[in-house]
């Protein structure tokens, strides 16, 4: 596995969106999932539903779709760097730069 096809396996394996029970793979044994309990992204992602669900009842909804863009968008950002950080250690470990 090589290329965008690992680079998702990996990302996907930091969200913990992969039932390592159904599907095991050894790169589990290195990439840790960054939303267990405790973890800084947990934190930060329940801070950010509180948050949203705060705000919604402030303005009187159930969902905001202003709301859901910020957080899409963001989670796009993030997708995005998260890609190209990967792309940039692997460019560094090769030697490539220095």
């Amino acid at each position: 596995m090589q290329g965008e096809e690992f680079k998702q396996l990996i990302y996907n394996l930091m969200l913990g969106e992969i039932n390592l029970e159904e599907y095991p793979v050894k790169e589990s044994l290195y990439i840790e999932n960054e939303f267990c309990e405790g973890k800084i992204c947990d934190t930060a992602y329940l801070e950010i539903c509180t948050a949203k669900q705060k705000l919604c009842e402030k303005i009187g909804v159930y969902e905001d779709t202003d709301i859901e863009s910020i957080i899409d968008n963001y989670e796009a950002i993030c997708y995005h760097l998260c890609m190209k950080m990967f792309e940039y250690g692997v460019l560094f470990s090769e030697g490539n730069k220095e």
